[in-house]
């Protein structure tokens, strides 16, 4: 859709809101970081995998544990969720934009058992979850159970901080209540509170602050770290550095690189590659790497690795990649020697390169490649690599303090799950994850489930994207393959509209999309082509926007 209403914006706020967009980049994605016993988790496509820790999390996934596993799983910003015994737990959406507001919205279903919440919210995230009969919207730190009860109700504990219900008849008018540290409600399936719940049984209780005992140190201390990683605006890989990195390596400066982290593990200063130990595995058509280390989300996820003297070294960065990447007739893990060769073609090129110059690179390069590049191709690489090589290429015998000489890591190909069909566990679960009887359909068609090639409709939803369509008679679903809000009727999803879109030109480009859509019911005789007269609702819209992006201000 084409802007029209630059007037009045000048270019300087124009630059500062792209700006702030441009590092504002916040990871959706999410990890296993700890399994007791068995869990399992099933892919959007029907594909499974066996929970293991760094194993990543996306929308659409459901975790599932088994009568006797409970697990933990983490996002990049320092949220736990964590399952008990014989639960079940879809992701629906993690930072989907709103269309109507400036919220991003996170939003996770419990299908079975229960859940302790603890999120560290991102700024402007919106953290909610669905049971069938209330939804919460969870401040940040706020320390919270979420139980599903016998009969379709569920119960809500507040431990700590507060946070908001948004339950009552799904066709009728719905109802808040705010639920402070220390007190718990119920709501059962007939939309009726009660501050009397059943009791909370004592053995997920243990089991949290059991956990909570044994992880203190990697969930809660504070180390220092580089003061330069700021640069990155990258929330996860600045939790990471702040809770883990001192305990399993060492900062150390490097005149080239600046602050770079060097593990602890021996096996780094002797492996042929980074993460040599790995398992993989495919998600939509995409193959993750899985490491076995449990410090290694992070840094086998975000920015790259070089040989040093003393072994393999993290160079940290804000750009998020899978850790395997596909490298002439296999894979590799994306080194700073692979993207060495992704730009020059191969290390004797970059060495010509570097001592003979552009125009000896150009000529070799057409010999071995059969076509001609007129320089390097940089842009191919993340912006922060590229900013490395260039720094590389102005430093006097640099590449010769490194191994870019090293031959390039390669992926063991027997450990490559097939591309075509579902990839499902190979392993066979000591215990079978029972699959037990479900709420009436009734109760769960407007919950979590799907709800067709429309996306997931949510029936009672803290989104303030709920209010803009009830009021001008659309609907709002979501979408977990495009982590995204959609409005059917308009044909619009929150993915289509970047950033400053958004923010700046919503009310307009939602008023296009529905005068398009009235426009050509006109056509045919059954609306006006004119939205305000076919909708005298839409007259409100801009002007409720504003009230909206206040809705379920309970964080």
């Amino acid at each position: 859709m084409k802007l029209k209403y630059f007037t009045g914006l000048s270019f300087f706020a124009l630059w500062i809101l792209l700006a702030g967009f441009d590092l504002a980049a916040e990871s959706i994605y999410g990890h296993i970081s700890y399994v007791e016993n068995e869990a399992m988790v099933t892919r959007d496509d029907g594909s499974e995998n066996r929970a293991m820790v760094n194993l990543p999390l996306v929308p659409g996934d459901t975790v599932v544990t088994s009568t006797i596993g409970r697990c933990e799983l983490q996002f990049d910003n320092g949220t736990v969720v964590r399952l008990d015994k014989d639960s079940r737990l879809r992701i629906t959406t993690v930072l989907a934009p709103s269309l109507t507001s400036k919220w991003k919205i996170t939003t996770l279903g419990l299908l079975r058992g229960q859940l302790y919440s603890l999120p560290q919210t991102y700024h402007g995230e919106m953290f909610q979850v669905v049971t069938p009969s209330a939804t919460a919207n969870l401040s940040a730190r706020t320390a919270a159970t979420v139980r599903l009860d016998a009969g379709g109700g569920a119960s809500f504990f507040c431990d700590s901080g507060k946070f908001e219900l948004l339950y009552g008849d799904e066709g009728g008018a719905l109802k808040k209540a705010k639920v402070m540290a220390g007190q718990a409600v119920a709501v059962s399936a007939a939309d009726a509170l009660s501050d009397r719940p059943e009791p909370r049984g004592t053995e997920f209780i243990a089991w949290n602050e059991y956990v909570d005992r044994h992880f203190k140190e990697l969930h809660y201390a504070v180390n220092k770290v580089p003061a330069n990683l700021g640069r990155f605006k990258n929330k996860a890989l600045t939790f990471w550095a702040e809770k883990w990195s001192s305990l399993y390596g060492e900062w150390v400066y490097d005149d080239l690189f600046g602050y770079v982290w060097k593990p602890a593990d021996e096996r780094f200063a002797l492996a042929e590659r980074p993460f040599f130990h790995a398992d993989i595995v495919r998600i939509d058509g995409q193959m993750f790497l899985v490491p076995q280390q449990l410090w290694g989300w992070v840094p086998a996820h975000l920015g790259t690795w070089v040989w040093l003297k003393h072994g393999w070294t993290w160079i940290p960065g804000g750009w998020f990649h899978p850790g395997i990447v596909r490298f002439q007739d296999g894979y590799t893990f994306p080194s700073l020697n692979y993207y060495m060769w992704l730009a020059y073609g191969n290390f004797d090129l970059y060495n010509i390169f570097r001592t003979d110059g552009l125009d000896a690179w150009r000529q070799t390069y057409l010999k071995i490649f059969k076509h001609e590049l007129k320089k390097p191709d940089l842009n191919a690489l993340p912006r922060q690599v590229a900013e490395i090589f260039r720094h590389v290429a102005k430093t006097p015998d640099a590449s010769a303090r490194f191994g870019l000489d090293r031959s390039l890591p390669v992926v063991d190909q027997g450990s490559v799950p097939p591309a075509a069909g579902p990839v499902r566990s190979t392993a066979t679960p000591s215990v079978p994850v029972p699959v037990t009887a479900q709420p009436a359909r009734d109760r769960v068609a407007g919950v979590i489930d799907k709800a067709g090639e429309g996306g997931q409709a949510l029936a009672r939803d803290w989104n303030p994207d709920r209010r803009w369509a009830a009021r001008n008679g659309y609907s709002i679903r979501y979408s977990s393959s495009g982590n995204a809000v959609v409005c059917p009727e308009l044909k619009l999803s929150s993915r289509e509209l970047k950033g400053i879109e958004r923010v700046v030109f919503r009310e307009a480009i939602i008023r296009q999309a529905a005068s398009t859509l009235t426009g050509a019911q006109g056509t045919s005789g059954s609306a006006s082509a004119d939205p305000a007269k076919a909708n005298p609702a839409q007259n409100d819209a801009a002007q409720s926007g504003k009230q909206d992006d206040n809705d379920g201000q309970g964080k």
